[in-house]
């Protein structure tokens, strides 16, 4: 591993951030430090600092872990924010995370992972300090309100194949996590968002997030946040209001095989290392999905559904040989960084 490129800048909000009146508030904006890993999305990092720049609560660092082509000139440009720019290499979401997390301090009380295209709404940071105010203080992470994610629709075709429940925020034993926004009130949650939450930092100094050198972590987030979730409270905060503006780059051609494949071992890899829940019960889930994306996919005559569908099949192919060979899960998920 080769990091590079380390640029702290002062923090230039000691002195500006808001004073707090009463003597009771456990946190302020300036206990908030908040980590972005970022790869290849120069005009996503702007639109995400323009978006914190516009908050009415200060946070008190920014750390962006870039890993790849070098946007500190970018970063560097936000003066008025207490940015701090590093490089990493070879890039990694945990792997970035973790960079960061190494540069934590004694003040810096709780800790905010955003994804790189994520953007806050006015007020959404006053929304979450207010909220670690209020909630028990064993509380280990509250996770933003994703407002443009869609609607959650509980069905019971879906509850039969195990991927559905009324409960929003539940981890269902087929290792299918039921989405935690968008919500109208707060929640309370059995797993955390990965890119849109704001964690104790005694809590990630207790609780390591294993570094997986995978270019898609899809499940990344429910496999470290439910065994915390089992232990301290967690929530969504529902005023606490933010986007997600994904983009896919239409410059590849997107390679369903691999999305099936890799969707699938992330899951079997959270499924195994959680004993309360079932295998028997995640293969059902996935046929079951198979299934019904054969079915669509003949229908509708869309090749990608097929595809991705015999990437899932590939993926339970090679997880069922990796558990008879009592093999980790994980080398079939580690590659290199594209």
């Amino acid at each position: 591993r080769i990091f590079q490129d380390y640029l702290p800048i002062q923090n230039r909000y000691e002195n500006g951030v808001e004073k707090v009146k009463q003597d009771n508030i456990k946190y302020r904006g300036a206990d908030l430090a908040v980590i972005i890993p970022t790869k290849d999305r120069p005009e996503k990092i702007q639109d995400l600092l323009n978006s914190i720049k516009i908050q009415k609560t200060a946070c008190r660092r920014i750390i962006i872990v870039d890993g790849g082509k070098s946007i500190k000139d970018i970063v560097l440009s936000y003066n008025e924010l207490p940015v701090e720019y590093y490089h990493c290499s070879p890039a990694g979401q945990i792997l970035q995370r973790n960079l960061a997390l190494s540069k934590m301090t004694d003040e810096d009380k709780l800790i905010a992972f955003f994804d790189d295209d994520l953007v806050l709404m006015p007020d959404s940071l006053k929304h979450m300090i207010e909220m670690w105010n209020s909630v028990e203080d064993e509380t280990a992470g509250i996770s933003f309100n994703i407002i443009n994610n869609p609607p959650v629709k509980h069905t019971w075709y879906k509850a039969m194949v195990g991927m559905s429940s009324k409960k929003m925020g539940t981890i269902l034993s087929s290792g299918y996590n039921v989405p935690i926004s968008p919500v109208k009130e707060d929640i309370k949650t059995q797993w955390l968002c990965g890119g849109a939450t704001v964690w104790k930092k005694s809590i990630l100094d207790s609780n390591k997030n294993r570094e997986i050198q995978s270019r898609w972590a899809i499940c990344e987030d429910i496999t470290f946040s439910y065994p915390i979730g089992l232990r301290y409270p967690m929530y969504v905060c529902a005023k606490a209001e933010v986007r997600h503006e994904h983009v896919y780059d239409h410059n590849k051609k997107i390679d369903h095989l691999y999305y099936g494949r890799t969707a699938t071992l992330w899951r079997l890899y959270f499924v195994i290392s959680n004993t309360d829940l079932s295998k028997a019960y995640f293969f059902y889930m996935i046929f079951s999905q198979v299934i019904i994306r054969f079915s669509q996919g003949l229908i509708l005559l869309r090749k990608d559904l097929i595809v991705y569908g015999l990437g899932q099949i590939y993926g339970c192919f090679l997880g069922i040989g990796a558990l008879l060979r009592n093999q980790d899960i994980t080398t079939l998920l580690t590659e290199e960084s594209g």
